[in-house]
């Protein structure tokens, strides 16, 4: 069904075809009622002829509509007008990344482009699959790139399916699985699963980086051929600056499901770890600017051990870029050289039996064996040199109007802890304190913010964890930790919890869940397609400064919230991608949304990347915080 300029569909007024395919045409159009232009896309006539797909497409269309992901492009309306099934969609004014490669990079992109372009789509379809819903069309035509502000979108979601869905590959989904792009089980009309739309991801990964799907071939039957027998090509053979991305492309083509990596965030980012060849200055193109090489992360801290008197010990340094624009590291959980807590009398002698007690209100009182784990980073990977050990705390608590509040004071000398005393509040259950102290990390002065979370067990143990990061994003980590009770409280001087005021709740708290975080410079450069971060914000117990800690595999943002807004400041010497060494400084502030809601949907900044003394270049930029879930 063609239509043209003016013609009435569903209530749209038509302005112009944007587009034709496989699986029908897509039209620029008026929204009826709303002073905003569509994408309206009217399906073709062998779908809407389909018994099967017909009543599916209307069922997954309505799916589709409640995806809410800064990288998939929204659904508004579905109908059928005629016998002619239709989907309306959000109108991006750009391009799309195989027009984008064909008119500007016919021999391949450079990965800094392509890469951000690949971890884009890999979050969206992370998030699409923990929803149990695949995409079976991933190629560049359906990855939407907006020319004003770089974002990327993957589009035709609304012929999406579920991942139990068994449909056998026919001549109507053919075009859902576009061939150059198809898993070998989906064209086998095996069970599929998130890793299916894996594979075609890396198959787009491929073309974008050469300008060639990965079995071209003007024979259908050669190309899926290939794809069920054939090994996954070699990318270095075409661009030798990029061999070390083969490995990464052949796990994810991979023939079987199983030899394919979990999700499409892990073999986005493993394309992004494995780029080990320094990324040429970039060039700017007419469609999207292109991306300025990033400083990468500042040494990472050492991990805990005792050390001399003044000594502060750096370890190699640890570079792995999260993001294309982020200044991140994988930190050990403790810094050297800082020993806050350190006492000139003995620890505290533990009796011979624990005394068993619920801490639960007043019952958190007495004298505990604090035991930690082996220290990890955010995402629980181990720190190497970063031992279990245990310390002593004497506690008191009581509850009353205020809530319920305990005192706890450092006893035991196990070299780890940075805060000697502490105030617990009880919330949901759980014993909750946050601390501040000074610190030197690596070599200049910040703040360290050490949290605990306890929470009561049966046996009369608190079980749970600590973390710790710095202000300046220098180092961050946990450890696990469980209080047991060991005796009555060891000193009388403990604070009364009946005299200090109740705690009060931060408007920052409502920054939580996992976000999407996209970053524009103002001389050209985006980095829209890092991996999802998980946030916790812990909040003083007086409520008026906070700390907002987003992580995911690889890195650390930190963001210090006072007065309304949240501060991002680092500053350090840290390797270039480029080669040698660059002094950078981030700057960046974040106003506090003026809705107030929990959790926060999006939180938005501007800032400023100061390099010098390198090839690493920065500049002004806005960054974007938009929450994609819990």
């Amino acid at each position: 069904m063609s239509l043209t300029e003016g013609q009435i569909f569903a209530g749209y007024t038509i302005r112009r075809l944007l587009g034709a395919g496989g699986m029908g045409s897509v039209y620029l159009a008026d929204h009826p009622r709303l002073p905003r232009q569509d994408a309206v896309k009217v399906l073709a006539a062998t779908l809407t002829a389909d018994p099967e797909y017909a009543p599916r497409f209307r069922r997954e269309a309505d799916l589709v509509s409640t995806l809410s992901h800064p990288n998939i492009l929204g659904v508004y309306d579905r109908g059928e007008v005629d016998g002619q099934l239709w989907i309306s969609m959000v109108y991006v004014a750009g391009t799309d990344a195989a027009r984008l490669l064909r008119d500007h990079y016919p021999n391949g992109m450079p990965a800094h482009v392509a890469l951000p372009i690949i971890a884009g789509v890999a979050s969206a379809l992370d998030y699409a699959h923990q929803r149990g819903l695949l995409h079976r069309d991933i190629k560049p035509a359906n990855i939407l790139l907006e020319s004003d502000t770089s974002r990327i979108y993957l589009a035709d979601f609304g012929i999406a399916r579920p991942m139990d869905d068994s449909t056998k590959l026919t001549a109507t989904n053919m075009a859902v699985g576009t061939v150059a792009y198809a898993a070998p089980e989906q064209l086998r009309g095996d069970p599929m699963d998130g890793r299916t739309d894996q594979y075609a991801l890396a198959c787009t990964a491929f073309h974008l980086l050469t300008g060639t799907t990965p079995y071209a071939d003007s024979n259908p039957a050669v190309v899926i051929t290939k794809h069920v027998t054939a090994p996954a090509p070699s990318l270095g053979e075409r661009r030798p600056e990029l061999r070390g991305l083969d490995p990464v492309l052949a796990r994810a083509m991979a023939k079987s499901k199983e030899g394919r990596y979990p999700t499409c965030g892990e073999f986005a980012h493993a394309l992004q770890y494995q780029l080990a060849a320094p990324m040429p200055e970039p060039r700017s193109h007419p469609t999207l600017p292109a991306t300025p090489p990033p400083p990468p992360p500042p040494t990472q801290p050492p991990a805990e051990q005792e050390p001399e008197p003044g000594s502060k010990g750096i370890s190699k340094s640890l570079v792995a870029v999260l993001s294309v624009l982020a200044l991140v590291l994988v930190a050990g959980a403790v810094f050297a050289g800082v020993r806050l807590s350190s006492r000139d009398g003995k620890p505290a002698a533990t009796p011979a039996a624990p005394t068993a007690q619920v801490a639960s209100g007043s019952g958190f009182t007495g004298l505990y064996r604090a035991d930690f784990g082996p220290g990890t980073d955010l995402e629980g990977n181990p720190v190497p040199g970063a031992a279990a050990t245990t310390g002593t705390y004497d506690v008191r608590s009581g509850c009353g109007s205020n809530g319920c509040i305990a005192t706890a004071s450092y006893v035991g000398d196990s070299g780890i802890v940075l805060v000697s005393d502490m105030t617990f509040d009880q919330i949901a259950g759980a014993w909750v304190a946050v601390a501040t102290a000074s610190v030197q990390c690596p070599d200049v002065p910040t703040e360290v913010w050490v949290v605990y979370t306890l929470t009561p067990q049966p046996d009369g143990t608190l079980t749970g964890e600590t973390t710790r990061s710095t202000a300046n994003n220098c180092g961050s980590g946990k450890r696990t930790v469980t209080f047991t009770r060991t005796g009555e409280n060891a000193r009388s001087t403990l604070p009364d919890p009946a005299t200090l005021p109740p705690r009060t709740t931060s408007p920052a708290s409502g920054l939580h869940g996992r976000y999407h975080e996209s970053t524009v410079y103002a001389a050209g450069g985006f980095a829209p397609g890092a991996p999802d971060l998980q946030v916790r914000t812990h909040c003083l117990r007086t409520g008026d400064r906070c700390i907002s800690t987003f992580h995911a595999m690889d890195g650390v943002v930190t963001l210090v919230f006072a007065d309304g807004k949240w501060v991002r400041d680092e500053e350090g010497t840290v390797p270039c991608a480029m080669g040698g060494t660059t002094h950078t400084k981030i700057t960046a502030e974040y106003p506090l949304p003026g809705d107030g809601q929990d959790p926060i949907p999006v939180l938005s900044g501007k800032g400023q990347n100061v390099s010098t003394g390198g090839e690493c270049k920065g500049g002004d930029f806005t960054d974007k915080f938009v929450r994609t879930g819990d």
